[in-house]
């Protein structure tokens, strides 16, 4: 009978060769399979992140105009508190007024006419 192999070579080795050859092709088709699915993931993930961050400027965004919008409220705010202490100088003048003419105090009604004048002349 002739022989398959070359001189030297046992059966033994062509056959552990063989098997190591095919552990290493199924390696690799495993690893590319690997590497695909990973890729895959990959690009979703990256589109998840896009839509997370697209999302957080539009919350951003909102939160800047509610800041602007608190923000003239608060100015607003302020501004009808001056207004109201204006008032109430001008307020207080006048209530002292009606007292000093419905008692007939006449030097009274003087002094608070006075500061109603120098407290309401808008």
């Amino acid at each position: 009978m002739t022989e398959l192999y070359p001189p030297g070579v046992r059966r033994g080795t062509v056959t552990a060769l063989a098997v190591v050859v095919g552990v290493l092709a199924a390696a690799a088709g495993l690893f590319v399979a690997l590497y695909l699915m990973e890729r895959g993931d990959s690009g979703r993930l990256s589109t998840d992140i896009t839509g997370v961050e697209r999302e957080l400027a539009d919350a951003r965004d909102r939160l800047d105009s509610v800041q602007s919008s608190v923000d003239d409220l608060d100015a607003e705010r302020t501004g009808l508190e001056d207004e109201l202490a204006e008032l109430r100088e001008c307020a207080n003048p006048s209530k002292d007024s009606v007292v000093a003419a419905n008692t007939g105090d006449d030097p009274g009604l003087d002094a608070a006419i006075e500061k109603m004048l120098t407290n309401c002349g808008r």
